[in-house]
């Protein structure tokens, strides 16, 4: 940073070391410009002045005046010297406070799950903090060196054959191959590699899927406990939400046919496997009784299978979209759950007619998908590796749900009740009357453990006076250190 003294101007010439000098003068002219701190107008000192006030040579400063008046920066004139131009329409000081944009933005609603995201986002610097997330897997058990390995692999393929040049067709091709026969003989869906769509998120396809479906106005059931971004991305897109009642269960089949005497239902998005947050699993009479349902009354049935690789006891329930007669669900899935967030992949399985049109939706937003990622998944799964990685795991989930649920009615005894699950990477933990959960979360934080509240699963913002505990992102000791805090936040509220 250096001072021109007779004009009173911090010129800031920090930057990359490598950076030719005369472009970092023209850097540090155009942002005293665009700060307002050179207004249009403004002399500049001559080539020979600034040189000795920069200490840099006099050709040097020279290039940058050039190089600012070619790109209308400065204007010089003959026996007058080089100016700020005049035309620029910055003043003194415009620039002194972040600038609004121009244009009238679409409102857009507080959503609190949103906000404790972005309040996590910033904890996550602290390494005291623990969080209890929504049922993430440890990416610490992830098999390092094979994953290594398998992506330099796919690296050189993929110059080797120019698919990074040319687009990933292929090897998209390689990856839905792959996941189709990972469907067919672990979920018992009847797909080939034309039935699934490629996304990067679950959140991608569930809006690539519900604005393909959804018009302004249309009705969309959604269980009275849900993922918040699902029915957030129903409501940007213009639906009705209407809520199903639940029970011990899980959704209430019963009230979603008494809804459809009443609505004209487009859709319903549920997590039958699982369900989210409550971790049932919806038995197999209602199952068939939605199908039936969604038959009768003609509508889609967006089914989320977010960690169906999970299951701890007896075997899972296969997905309704395995019903060889249904023609209604449209089957969501993620390796998120497998593989951790780093590798985003999920996939939409429907009609070839379907996926024709979310391909054409997300080719507008996606572009070229990651060759080199989608053939390293492909051998994973190709090679059984996931499959073993998968099983090992399982093990170790296993002995923390287990870990955490002893912590927990050590120090809560009676006044909680735990829903074991019989899979997944959460406990749903109810609160006795007495223990007001939306205090547990704000004292919980005092000692440095984030959980989210019940209330933030509602759709209609209505008190849950229970949590959603992911178990699976800690260790042991962690989890007991956790449950610690959780038991010490709520004495606090005695």
């Amino acid at each position: 940073m250096v001072q021109m003294r007779k004009w009173q101007l911090l010129l800031k010439l920090d930057g990359v070391e490598s950076q030719a000098s005369y472009r970092r003068i023209v850097e540090g002219l155009v942002s005293a410009i665009i700060d307002g701190r050179l207004s249009p107008g403004t002399l500049l000192p001559g080539t020979r002045e600034m040189a000795r006030l920069l200490d840099v040579n006099r050709k040097t400063v020279i290039l940058a005046y050039e190089e600012a008046i070619t790109k209308g920066w400065l204007v010089s004139e003959p026996r007058r010297g080089t100016f700020v131009s005049a035309q620029l329409a910055t003043a003194p000081g415009a620039r002194s406070e972040p600038q609004s944009f121009a244009l009238e933005l679409q409102a857009q609603p507080a959503v609190a799950y949103f906000a404790q995201n972005d309040q996590m986002t910033a904890l996550q610097h602290r390494p005291e903090v623990l969080f209890f997330d929504n049922g993430a897997c440890d990416h610490r058990l992830l098999p390092q060196a094979l994953l290594h390995r398998y992506y330099r692999r796919a690296l050189r393929s993929s110059f080797a054959s120019n698919t990074v040049r040319h687009g990933s067709e292929g090897t998209s091709y390689e990856l839905r191959k792959a996941l189709a026969e990972m469907l067919r003989n672990n979920r018992s869906l009847a797909v080939g590699a034309e039935h699934i769509c490629l996304t990067q998120g679950v959140q991608m396809s569930l809006y690539l899927t519900a604005s393909a479906l959804l018009k302004p106005g249309d009705v969309v059931l959604v269980e009275r406990l849900s993922y918040p971004p699902a029915w957030e991305i129903f409501r940007k897109l213009g639906a009705r939400l209407v809520t199903v009642d639940m029970d011990s269960e899980g959704c209430r089949v019963d009230h979603i046919e008494e809804l459809c005497r009443v609505h004209n239902v487009r859709m319903i998005y549920v997590t039958p496997h699982h369900q989210f947050p409550t971790t049932v699993s919806l038995h197999a009479e209602r199952r068939q009784h939605l199908l039936a349902l969604a038959r009768q009354h003609d509508f889609c049935v967006i089914e989320e299978d977010y960690d169906h690789e999970y299951h701890f006891d007896g075997r899972p329930y296969a997905p309704l979209a395995s019903d060889s007669a249904q023609r209604h669900v449209i089957y969501i899935g993620s390796l998120s759950k497998s593989l951790g967030s780093t590798y985003r992949c999920s996939y939409v399985v429907a009609p070839t007619d379907v996926i024709e049109v979310l391909n054409r939706n997300a080719a507008l937003v996606l572009g070229q998908g990651d060759a080199v990622t989608q053939q390293m998944l492909a051998d994973l799964i190709n090679n059984g590796e996931l499959k073993k990685h998968l099983r090992r795991v399982t093990k170790e989930y296993r002995l923390r749900r287990e870990t955490l649920q002893a912590c927990l009615l050590e120090g809560f005894g009676e006044r909680i009740s735990i829903r074991e699950p019989e899979g997944g990477l959460a406990l749903w933990v109810r609160f006795e009357a007495g223990i007001d959960v939306d205090q547990l979360v704000q004292r919980a934080l005092e000692h440095g453990l984030v959980v989210r509240s019940g209330r933030l699963f509602s759709p209609v913002d209505e008190a849950e006076n229970a949590l959603r505990l992911g178990f699976a992102s800690l260790n042991r000791e962690e989890l007991r250190e956790a449950a610690r805090r959780l038991v010490r936040a709520a004495h606090q509220l005695q």
